[in-house]
């Protein structure tokens, strides 16, 4: 992780889907951990410091020990001198502290409980204290949402399947939104802990990829640099390289394009470049490639974002394997588009009246910007032309679902008719892939909430918004149900609105531990009720501009207690008289909560096909 002068321009802005006093996690590293094995997270964020459990979906994961990182101070001068030197001591094996400086205002020195006992501290420790040290601080790029550390002891078990499950931590002081994390059968390889300038960087031994399996690769990328990694790689073996950044992190907010744009490059062993992926190959950010050896070597693995930028939170795993890279499975399609193709397809009308036209392509994988026009005849007048749907709400995180034309024709007679399907760049290939989708209008609706975790508390709302999208001409109001633990205070979606904003309380005894729930929204659509599940979502803000409803497993819900509220009127009762003081009895540490569960059900994908009533 090495640093360089390169300015990555920051805003303090936090979740903006979290309260002031939820716990906000902004980074897990590394992002995952092997079955059978103990390792020790770094989570970064904000409001870590009553943190007392952590939740996994995916079960399997438990917590040994979680330790707050104290905040390091600007020291002084001479005092950055004399820990320089402590430091520099231990890396050669020495792990006194050497003597004071003769310094008039030692007495003055800022004050770190880490750096009155670094001869105590471990090889991680030692890192994060160098790292704050010698890392040059720019107010342009302080993120005051990463500013806090803990360190999360985990095990995961040996009989643990591979899992990719959401993590939250939670406290007295609420729960925090969920964070992607995995448990793998590969081992995983982490980089370098950081050194200091004056040091030499230290280098891993060349990592070996096992014979049909995989070896995954873990780090940070920070402002400017470029991580490496040696592999052995033999001839004959094709291997396969799999980067996941992007989807650890769908969005962050204060950077452009709003996402950490992973490239990955290859080289052999007289530095010449033998692979390099940007993207992967259709369009999602995150690079995929494949790579078969000439020659038996040590070669050298690089990644770094595109702009090289980069900061704590920019955090990676490279999945390196024997065999063809994984690739998603295309789904049931009508057609692909040819490089500047227009496709043509027909379809049937049965009678006349009004008819939705709506193609799936981006939604399902294809890079294709699809552009639809509708005729009567090949060469006949165009009857209707759609290109981007405008969204009220971006649902996901597949990059430009609106990208998928839809649109609504009201046909005049009955017969046959001709789609056209194009990319509206002209691009096109093997996964260009489309799907057309002709029917009659089905008003519905679909409901998605601003935050999944819900800490609520018997006096003190939780305020938690929840956006409604229509369907095919639907325009009614939408009421939402909460879990009988739920009281909820404006939950009525009324016509003509896309969001509203309740009030969530608990009824529920406080202090349980975090649970899922289910909201459920009712509507009457033609004289039937349609009653649905709500999506929960998180809201994350990307690129200072666009939020988007980012999906999430399950609601979670955690009972906080009471609150201040208000004081009953009246005479307010005596105080109880005063008991003498017991000496405290020597308690044991608590010991770190975890909520490592099965893994739960998916909830419902986002659909832009909302429920309803069909004709």
């Amino acid at each position: 992780m090495k640093t360089s002068a390169i300015v990555f321009t920051m805003c303090a802005l936090a979740a903006c889907a979290l309260s002031a006093a939820d716990p906000y996690v902004g980074y897990i590293y590394p992002s995952g951990i092997q079955a059978g094995t103990t390792n020790r997270l770094v989570i970064g964020g904000q409001n870590l410091n009553r943190v007392k459990g952590l939740r996994f979906s995916g079960g399997g994961l438990s917590v040994l020990k979680i330790e707050n990182v104290p905040g390091f101070p600007n020291p002084t001068g001479p005092q950055k001198k004399h820990l320089t030197k402590w430091l520099d001591g231990i890396a050669e094996g020495n792990l006194e502290e050497p003597p004071l400086p003769k310094d008039p205002h030692v007495d003055e020195w800022r004050s770190n409980a880490w750096w009155r006992v670094l001869g105590t501290l471990d090889a991680g420790q030692l890192s994060i204290v160098e790292f704050d040290l010698f890392t040059p601080k720019n107010p342009l790029q302080a993120t005051p949402s990463l500013r806090q550390k803990l360190l999360v002891t985990v095990v995961a078990d040996a009989a643990a399947k591979p899992v990719r499950g959401e993590l939250s931590l939670y406290g007295p002081a609420g729960i925090s939104a969920p964070r992607p994390f995995e448990i793998t059968s590969a081992a995983h390889v982490a980089e370098p802990l950081y050194a200091p300038p004056h040091r030499p960087a230290p280098e891993l031994p060349p990592v070996d990829v096992p014979a049909g399996g995989e070896v995954v690769l873990d780090g940070q990328i920070m402002p400017g640099s470029t991580d490496a990694f040696r592999l052995r790689l033999e001839k004959g073996r094709r291997y396969s390289f799999k980067a996941t950044a992007r989807e650890l992190q769908p969005y962050v907010g204060d950077a452009v394009p709003g996402f950490f744009n992973a490239s990955i490059t290859l080289r052999d062993e007289k530095g010449e470049v033998v692979a390099f992926a940007d993207d992967e190959m259709r369009f999602r950010p995150d690079p995929v490639m494949e790579f078969s050896p000439e020659a038996d070597g040590v070669y050298r693995l690089e990644i770094h974002d595109v702009l090289y930028r980069g900061r704590e939170d920019f955090v990676y795993s490279v999945a390196v394997a024997e065999g063809r890279a994984p690739d998603g499975a295309t789904p049931e399609a009508d057609g692909v588009v040819g490089p500047g193709e227009v496709v043509r397809k027909e379809i049937d009308i049965d009678r006349p009246g009004r008819m939705v036209l709506e193609v799936w392509a981006r939604r399902l994988g294809s890079p294709l910007d699809a552009v639809m026009t509708l005729r009567r005849a090949p060469d006949g007048p165009a009857l209707a032309h759609w290109d981007d749907v405008t969204n009220t709400v971006f649902i996901g995180t597949i990059p430009q679902t609106e990208c998928d034309p839809r649109g609504e024709f009201d046909f005049k007679e009955a017969g046959r008719y001709i789609v056209e399907i194009t990319d509206r760049t002209g691009h096109g290939g093997p996964d260009y892939f489309w799907r057309l989708d002709v029917r009659r209008p089905k008003p519905g609706f679909a409901v998605y909430s601003a935050r999944s975790t819900l800490p609520l508390s018997r006096n003190n709302p939780l305020k938690v918004a929840f956006h409604v999208v229509r369907c095919d001409g639907f325009n009614g109001d939408v009421k939402l149900e909460f879990p009988y633990e739920v009281r909820g205070v404006g939950g009525v979606i009324t016509s003509g609105v896309d969001v509203v904003t309740a009030q969530l309380y608990s009824k529920g005894p406080a202090v349980q531990a975090p649970r899922t729930a289910t909201i459920f929204a009712t509507a009457e659509i033609d004289g039937s009720v349609i009653r649905v599940p709500v999506m929960p979502c998180d809201e994350y803000e990307q690129a200072f501009a666009w939020k988007h409803l980012v999906p999430a497993e399950a609601f979670i819900l955690t009972s906080q207690g009471g609150g201040p509220g208000k004081k009953p009127a009246g005479k307010p009762a005596a105080k109880p008289a005063a008991k003498p003081a017991a000496k405290p009895a020597d308690k044991p540490a608590a010991k770190p909560e975890v909520k490592s569960e099965p893994k739960q059900e998916q909830a419902p994908k986002p659909d832009p096909k909302p429920e309803g009533n069909g004709k």
